[in-house]
């Protein structure tokens, strides 16, 4: 019994140290703390084309200034795009907007096989809309252009770009979506086509892309800004 009572003071006592840890969280200098009120409806439209990316990581869908320690997202442009300084930041975006990953997968997508078939029917599947609508989806325009909108973000947050750059990068990478796409079921296909065909689980982010589509959270807890693709137009 008094080694049952010990344990539970332990777990308690864990738990209250790790609820008041201080983070390291320091922001860049040059990012200043712009909260969503402060967002005006085309900008919170433009970051709508990053929803699936914002929500699956744990990020506000329609935030705009750091959440979190940013030497992490440092450490993640580093480690995972070769991301060091600004240049590298302004290059890499820039031809995610310019389609360079997706445009490769074209002849795969246009060309029938099995497995992209079994792809296919896999996001008619986790998305709960029929297939012909799949179907008809024959670009992963998405797959570029979501992640140019994220990126962006991370790189504004760590000092990469000034607001301005940062605006400019998602604003261009939500025009080439609208110019490309026919509307957020489409968008949300070729991104789940793209990433899919690139070799990441679909199961890893289907949730997150079911629950933005139909504009619906999980059942239990509220997802702020779940709606977004009701709320914003897919074209201007």
């Amino acid at each position: 019994m008094a080694a049952g009572a010990a344990i539970l003071i332990y777990i308690i006592y864990s738990v209250y140290k790790m609820m008041n840890k201080k983070t390291n969280f320091e922001p860049s200098p040059n990012v200043p703390h712009t909260t969503q009120e402060f967002l005006n409806e085309e900008q919170k439209r433009a970051l709508t084309f990053g929803a699936m990316l914002f929500y699956y990581r744990d990020e506000e869908i329609l935030g705009f200034a750091p959440a979190n320690n940013i030497y992490e997202h440092k450490e993640g442009l580093k480690n995972q795009w070769e991301i060091n300084n600004p240049s590298e930041a302004k290059e890499t975006v820039t031809e995610l907007i310019a389609l360079k990953r997706s445009t490769e997968f074209i002849p795969l997508i246009e060309h029938p096989s099995l497995e992209l078939n079994k792809i296919q029917r896999q996001i008619a599947k986790e998305l709960q809309i029929p297939i012909n609508i799949v179907l008809q989806t024959k670009s992963a325009y998405a797959w570029d252009l979501c992640r140019a909108v994220s990126l962006t973000k991370w790189c504004y947050w760590v000092g990469y770009f000034t607001e301005k750059e940062a605006w400019s990068l998602i604003d261009a990478a939500a025009d080439k979506a609208a110019e490309m796409g026919k509307d957020w079921t489409d968008y949300t296909v070729s991104f789940l086509l793209g990433r899919t065909v690139q070799g990441f689980d679909l199961d890893d982010i289907c949730v997150e892309a079911q629950q933005l589509l139909s504009s619906k959270g999980p059942v239990f807890g509220k997802v702020t800004d779940i709606d977004v693709y009701q709320r914003y137009s897919f074209k201007k």
